[in-house]
């Protein structure tokens, strides 16, 4: 077990202490036996949470709570439909059981009662995941480091750190909390098996039921999908990003939740969506394998009646101990996706067509310096080469449509967009290529704003730092109410916010002293350019307001807002439709669903 080390800090004097042990009495009592690689525990305990007014200084024992083992689990789970090749006729499938199943496969049927069902060998891939440590009421087990003054954690003569106690997430609250300053955690390695597989020979414009598992074992409830149809035949998916669930709030405030919420209301609004589109970052710390249980299994329903397109964040490879080698191959432990070129980094690139509509996946991980990438580019040249062939062949195949979808954003209205060393290394000659190859709309994510973009046409670094310049488009009003633009030329950027908890500010509409306080990588902006990139966007902010703000770019991930847009495709229109869904989870509050914007695009009959 590798010991894992963060800042931490102790914020509360000890006046606190008696109301904190009566919390952590209280929450115990209310607290989810742990159930490793299966789950966490409710969203919130019965009782309202302690205000936020009060700072999170815990109790601690001098010795550590008993830890909990990771308990089997054999029942498939962590169970993903996805894209894997012709969208007409084929189906990848993934999932995880602890053992390896024997002959594992997948159900596939018309009819849903799989007397006609087709089956499908699994590949199982021997795999560790690392579970963070629990005790016996699945609370996660922390450590509070000594620290010496300059609040750099302390080492015995052994290297092993000097430990002041310990403590539960039982006891957790407040800002910082939620912020991530809570303490150090150990993770307990588990082999467990991940399974892929693919349905081949389906039929086209067909709606099919699965199972997936193991008949000497067991088999999960039914799911669905649905395979693409004609060209030009009117089809909707639905777009949502950076779930991003922390591991350390599980418990305190589930963010999992959040995202699986967001995505139930999105099916239940967009409901002939074909599938839905996720632009990155599933989870928080992809080591940690609480956060892909815990937001998979909380999205099950969904997940299980509808096919995922999913492009890699950044945050999908990462490690809980900041500065280790990110576990690149996560994603695509988890996710079943083409890997095109042979190219695993923190996810892979791949491209699909529905109904005559081309997606291209970029992954923004492919930033190690390397011979193909000696600058550490967010896009290797490999990668590049792939993008303009791709998208060459397509228009030539008769594509009418190219949507391109990616993590890192180019545009958006908060910082990531403008100061991602290896997005800007690559941004003149990425917007260039976008613009050449006339992508119509370009689906972002990271940056956890709204942010939708006029038609945008590429100019050069010496005339333009943002390397767009609005296109002057007709537009006209559609018998639905709705403006297209005419036949633009131009690229739409388009970025829905977060499915999860974690905002960023709208920071371009502050002043330029505001935004070199909280990010002084853009201190080179001035106001005149501030004004410049804002005058970019035809529409977007931010919904949740926070005193965290007035001092940071990022609120204390706790959002109850989120957002997801809706995309509906026929023959030479597309509609787009924006909608946030509001009500806090944890105070029991109703969600609920309004259509913020909508456009479309108008492509003329040549």
């Amino acid at each position: 077990m590798a010991f894992k080390k963060f800042p931490d800090k102790r914020f509360l004097a000890m006046t606190f202490i008696t109301l904190l042990v009566f919390t952590l009495i209280a929450t115990a009592l209310t607290s989810p036996i742990a159930q490793a690689g299966g789950g966490g525990g409710p969203i919130a305990p019965d009782s309202e949470p302690m205000t936020e007014e009060k700072e999170f200084d815990p109790v601690l024992t001098e010795a550590k709570p008993e830890v909990a083992e990771v308990e089997p689990n054999n029942m498939p789970n962590r169970i993903i439909t996805t894209f894997n090749g012709d969208t007409s006729s084929e189906m990848g499938f993934n999932w995880y059981t602890t053992d390896l199943a024997r002959n594992p496969m997948v159900w596939v049927s018309k009819s849903g009662n799989f007397e006609d069902a087709m089956t499908f060998e699994a590949e199982a891939t021997e795999v560790t995941s690392s579970y963070g440590e629990r005790d016996m009421n699945g609370n996660f087990i922390f450590a509070e480091v000594a620290e010496d003054e300059e609040g750099e954690p302390m080492e015995d003569e052994n290297g092993e750190p000097v430990i002041n106690g310990y403590y539960t997430d039982a006891q957790a609250h407040g800002d910082e909390w939620m912020s991530g300053d809570y303490g150090h955690m150990e993770l307990i390695d588990v082999t467990e098996h991940s399974y892929k597989a693919k349905a081949t020979g389906l039929e086209p414009n067909t709606t099919y039921y699965y199972k997936v598992g193991s008949e000497a074992g067991q088999m999960n409830e039914v799911g669905e999908f649905m395979t693409s149809g004609e060209d030009g035949d009117r089809f909707s998916f639905i777009h949502y990003t950076d779930t991003q669930n922390a591991f350390w709030n599980e418990n305190v405030r589930n963010e999992a939740a959040f995202g699986a919420d967001t995505l139930k209301h999105a099916l239940a609004t967009a409901e002939e969506a074909a599938f839905v589109m996720h632009t990155g970052d599933v989870v928080e710390v992809a080591e940690v394998e609480d956060e892909w249980v815990d937001i998979y299994e909380r999205s099950r329903p969904s997940f299980m009646q509808t096919t995922m397109a999913v492009a890699p964040g950044n945050h999908d490879e990462y490690t809980l101990e900041y500065g280790d080698d990110p576990v690149v191959e996560k994603f695509n432990q988890h996710i079943n996706v083409p890997v095109t070129n042979d190219a695993i980094s923190g996810g892979s690139y791949y491209s699909y067509d529905y109904n005559g509509v081309h997606f291209v996946t970029l992954n923004t991980n492919d930033n190690k310096e390397s011979e193909d990438n000696p600058g550490g580019k967010a896009i290797g040249e490999e990668q590049m080469a792939w993008i303009r062939e791709d998208i060459e062949q397509a228009r030539a195949n008769g594509a009418e449509w190219v949507v391109l979808n990616y993590h890192k954003p180019l545009y958006s209205k908060s910082y990531h967009s403008l100061q991602d060393e290896d997005v800007q290394l690559v941004r003149e000659e990425l917007t260039a290529l976008i613009d050449e190859l006339d992508v119509d709309v370009a689906l972002q994510g990271h940056d956890h704003v709204i942010s939708r973009t006029h038609s945008l046409k590429h100019v050069p670094s010496e005339e333009n730092f943002s390397n767009g310049v609005i296109e002057d488009v007709n537009t006209f009003y559609g018998q639905n109410g709705v403006e297209y633009l005419d036949n633009p030329d131009g690229t739409t950027y388009i970025l829905p916010n977060t499915g999860g908890t974690k905002e960023y500010d709208n920071l371009y509409e502050k002043s330029a002293e505001h935004l070199h306080e909280v990010r002084p990588d853009l201190g080179w902006m001035t106001q005149e350019d501030m004004d410049y990139y804002n005058s970019l966007f035809a529409f977007g902010y931010q919904p949740q307001e926070t005193e965290a703000f007035e001092e940071s770019h990022s609120n204390n991930r706790d959002s109850s807002t989120q957002n997801f847009a809706v995309y509906e495709v026929v023959d030479n229109e597309m509609v787009v439709r924006m909608y946030q869904v509001s009500g806090d989870l944890h105070k029991g509050e109703e969600r609920t669903v309004q259509l913020i914007d909508e456009f479309g695009i108008y492509k003329s009959e040549e």
